[in-house]
């Protein structure tokens, strides 16, 4: 084994051991190295943004992934895909990316399908009962199932048969539990994405929708660009166009999607006239038992990936601190590793936090406990937080977000707007700051909206099943009478 290959195992090794800053020193070690193939190089770059992302260095990722893509290599075309899948999702964590480059981006992705011919559907009639697909490599206790459990709970079983189909490979009892709601359940993890595809196809599903998106590596969308069904649509589980022309709606709402946000799209957009977002809580956060006292002075939190904290999100999280005199700020990772931690207290010293009022922590497994630390959430921007914005509210804690045109800064304004405290989405940054430190002044109302929040969710649209699955549906039954009438026909 040459220096190279040794350099490359013990790389291997550090990332698995969860040894992000050693993986890079290797990583650097290995650049060095004299007469590197594009092969080679394209390796460094991607496990380099792999290392920064765990780190939570969100833009030198990007940057890395970027310098992947174009550079030359002899790496499969699942490969590439695959990371076109993971730079897409990871542009959305910046913060200075312009509306026209994102769209771009997201639009070139379609061009690594040019060898694929989607399956024609011609056969146009009549159904009694029509056949939704559900696509997901996460059909298990992930968070995006939060946010579909209802569909395959509470729809019409008159009108619809429902099937799902797994492309992860991890089960559980969650996984089991959700299967006994529907007609079907398919394991597809091990076949290919053409395979996959035809085995959709021949199980007769009109309506197929993609609950990963460019989440996951993109492995449904090299699924759905079969077309393995006549109707395809993407949301809940990804934030912005899938760029795939095999795509043909987006399910968003009117606080997400505003007039003049189809241009974003490259598939037809749906406007939910409420939220396209229904929660459902897990069993450990709706049987949480746990007595909240207001803190003085006031506590601030953050509980969202510390890859979605920008550097324009700790300065203003310092201006906070500084016009809330005495004021903490707790941030908590999602992950449990200790790096990125050490990471971030880097990244507050460089820009001169204050330190001694900040606690920095690894996530852990008793986390909602934590929700009790804290008075008022902070939420990141531009990607904003969806399901930890639910579980905040659901625990009575007030968030404040701020939001902007695209659908994916919207979570927290159409959440918050549907829950009666549009109050607290701001348009910009200096807004933002005003609202945190007007709420953190207002110790009552702070007080009063952890004893009514998780009531004003539950009886908000946010938590109606019966009535967002209804309204899914709806949607579902438009898009059916357009195909039935020669609506949006496939390439093919």
């Amino acid at each position: 084994m040459d220096e190279f290959a040794r350099l490359q195992a013990k790389m291997k090794q550090a990332y698995e051991a969860e040894k992000y800053f050693e993986m890079l020193r290797l990583l650097d070690r290995m650049e060095r190295r004299k007469g590197l193939s594009p092969d080679a190089i394209w390796g460094i770059h991607l496990a380099r943004g792999m290392a920064q992302f765990e780190l939570g260095a969100t833009e030198e990722a990007v940057a890395a992934f970027r310098a992947a893509l174009e550079g030359g290599t002899n790496a499969s075309i699942e490969s590439r895909r695959r990371l076109m899948s993971n730079y897409l999702m990871y542009l959305h964590y910046l913060s200075d990316v312009p509306m026209e480059k994102m769209r771009a981006a997201h639009f070139a992705y379609a061009g690594l399908f040019s060898s694929v011919r989607p399956f024609v559907h011609e056969k146009r009639e009549e159904k009694a009962r029509l056949r939704i697909g559900y696509l997901s490599p996460n059909l298990t206790d992930h968070i995006v199932l939060s946010f579909a459990v209802q569909l395959f709970a509470q729809y019409d079983r008159t009108r619809y048969e429902v099937v799902l189909y797994s492309t992860g490979e991890r089960k559980n009892e969650v996984t089991e539990w959700i299967a006994g709601f529907v007609n079907g359940f398919r394991d597809i993890s091990a076949l290919s994405p053409e395979d996959a595809a035809r085995e959709i196809q021949e199980d007769g599903v009109d309506i197929l929708f993609d609950l990963a998106g460019h989440s996951e590596g993109g492995r449904t969308l090299e699924i759905a660009a079969y077309k393995p069904a006549p109707i395809q649509l993407c949301g809940i589980g990804y934030f912005d166009t899938t760029g795939l022309p095999a795509m043909d709606a987006f399910l968003g709402d009117v606080y997400c999607d505003p007039e003049g946000a189809d241009a974003q799209f490259s598939e037809t957009l749906l406007r939910l006239p409420q939220s396209h977002l229904c929660f459902t809580p897990t069993e450990q956060l709706a049987h949480f038992a746990g007595a909240y006292r207001l803190h003085s002075p006031i506590v601030f939190g953050s509980f969202n990936n510390f890859a979605k904290i920008t550097d324009e999100m700790l300065v203003a999280w310092k201006e906070i601190l500084a016009r809330v005199p005495g004021s903490r700020l707790v941030l908590k990772n999602v992950k449990r590793q200790k790096e990125p931690v050490r990471y971030m207290e880097k990244r507050l010293r460089r820009l001169d936090l204050p330190q001694e009022r900040i606690d920095v922590r690894c996530a852990t497994r008793d986390y909602l406990r934590e929700y009790l630390d804290v008075d008022i959430l902070l939420d990141t921007y531009p990607y904003v937080g969806g399901g930890t914005t639910c579980e905040a509210l659901y625990m009575g804690v007030p968030v404040v977000t701020r939001y902007g045109a695209r659908h994916g800064s919207r979570f927290g304004l159409g959440l918050l707007e549907n829950i009666g405290v549009g109050e607290l989405a701001a348009p910009t940054a200096e807004a933002y700051i005003e609202r945190a430190v007007m709420l953190a002044n207002s110790p009552d109302l702070v007080a009063a909206l952890h004893a009514n929040l998780r009531q004003m969710m539950e009886q908000s649209p946010v938590m109606d099943g019966k009535g967002y699955t209804r309204s899914v549906e709806a949607a579902f039954e438009m898009l059916w009478e357009e195909w039935l009438h020669g609506g949006k026909r496939e390439e093919g």
